[in-house]
């Protein structure tokens, strides 16, 4: 019997991180996230929580089918582990990790639990009451939550309000909602928790195992209102969620501009932004509350903006970005007066927060992140893009690319969201 890390532990490894050149670094100002691509911790010397053995099951061979859509693309190993030492009445908990074989540092994991019927499954990250697993006790208030609730706060940055949400409820589990105060307004992330013994939580959202991941994504993700570049009757669309203090973000930002004019006579491509400000980074919200007011103003001018931080990203301070976006107000005949009552106010916020909700909702786990039509893409390596629009809506034209350096694997960062 292979065993794994407590579920708390793992859970723990599984929030957030930006990347710089290729490190991972953190998420959206104080809040929790998805699986960070880093190297995995040393095995713990006990571990309650163990995955059961391994046996051919036609219905486990059909979730794993179903759950390669869920991962980012890229050829690579994925398994599939029950854990049986936590039963829920019509569930069943499993562990899903993804080893990439061409660059390790896209290696990923969730916590998947799948219900009897095979319809629908609960996919995210989970913490575990390992004293509710002994002694069950049924879920009936907010305070047979506080184990749970404390066991969250310590990878959790500042301020959360955690409540239930019948809305979401499933059979055996209690929705519930989880308000992150991001320093400059909450968001919210979904979560459930089992509701016959109150042991685990898991924080992320229901999937209809029917439809492919690729489909619900795009319905998840709002096109509208958002800022676009490129025509709208492209073959493709490429959603990117990106932060503009991350040094990553810039060097993609311009890699796909190259790739967009590379590919323009064979391939149209709309480039849709959003904003995901990373919880380390001092003025990244407010340079997406800035792009919000341009974008309101002008929607090119988001774009122009966004270059404009980019190119003085190194030099730039909290100060700094304020007069740096006041001066860019003026300059795009937006009035000083007009800015002030635009900047870090009203919709220029809560367009931000919307987007770092519904960023979570379909696992944006590092910036930056892309969905080409809803698929997932870690772009790591430098070919990655390239070859995945050409494979999928080229026909493989231009393929192979030639090789670019072999990665270095990624140092194991401290997952953003974590004290």
């Amino acid at each position: 019997m292979t065993h794994h890390r407590s579920l708390v532990l793992l859970a723990a490894a599984t929030l957030l991180a930006c990347r710089a050149g290729g490190a991972p670094q953190a998420p959206a100002a104080e809040k929790p996230a998805p699986v960070a691509a880093t190297a995995p911790a040393a095995p713990q010397p006990s571990d309650p929580i163990a995955a059961a053995p391994k046996s051919a099951d036609p219905r486990t061979e059909a979730l794993l089918g179903w759950l390669e859509g869920f991962f980012p693309y890229g050829p690579g190993e994925l398994t599939l582990d029950a854990l049986d030492a936590v039963r829920i009445p019509g569930w069943r908990l499993y562990r899903a990790a993804k080893k990439f074989t061409v660059d390790e540092r896209a290696n990923d994991q969730a916590f998947v639990l799948a219900d009897d019927s095979g319809k629908t499954a609960l996919v995210g990250d989970v913490f575990v009451d390992e004293a509710r697993l002994k002694a069950p006790k049924p879920v009936l208030g907010e305070s047979d939550i506080d184990t749970l609730r404390e066991l969250l706060g310590r990878f959790l940055r500042g301020r959360f309000k955690v409540t239930f949400d019948p809305s979401i409820d499933r059979p055996s589990m209690k929705g519930m909602k989880i308000q992150h105060e991001s320093g400059y307004g909450a968001y919210d992330i979904s979560a459930f928790v089992s509701s016959g013994d109150g042991a685990l939580l898991l924080v992320g959202r229901a999937w209809d195992r029917g439809k492919s991941f690729a489909e619900q994504r795009r319905a998840l993700i709002r096109l509208q209102g958002a800022p676009a570049q490129g025509p709208a009757d492209a073959a493709v669309t490429i959603v990117e969620y990106s932060d503009m203090q991350c040094p990553f973000c810039k060097k993609r930002a311009a890699d796909l501009d190259a790739l967009v004019h590379k590919l323009g006579k064979d391939l149209k491509i709309r480039r849709v932004a959003k904003t995901f400000p990373i919880s380390e980074h001092t003025w990244a919200f407010r340079a997406a509350s800035a792009g919000r007011c341009f974008y309101e103003k002008d929607a090119d001018a988001f774009f122009r903006w966004k270059s404009s931080v980019f190119g003085r990203q190194e030099t730039l301070s909290v100060g700094e970005l304020d007069t740096f976006a006041l001066d860019f107000a003026v300059a795009n005949d937006i009035s000083e007066e007009a800015f002030r009552s635009c900047y870090l106010q009203g919709s220029a916020v809560t367009k931000v927060l919307d987007d770092l909700s519904e960023g979570f909702a379909v696992r944006v786990r590092s910036t930056p992140t892309y969905f080409v039509d809803g698929v997932p893409l870690s772009w790591f390596s430098d070919n990655l893009m390239e070859e995945y629009l050409r494979k999928t809506y080229l026909k493989g034209a231009g393929l192979p690319l030639a090789a670019t350096a072999a990665p270095k694997a990624a140092p194991a960062a401290r997952p953003a969201g974590l004290k």
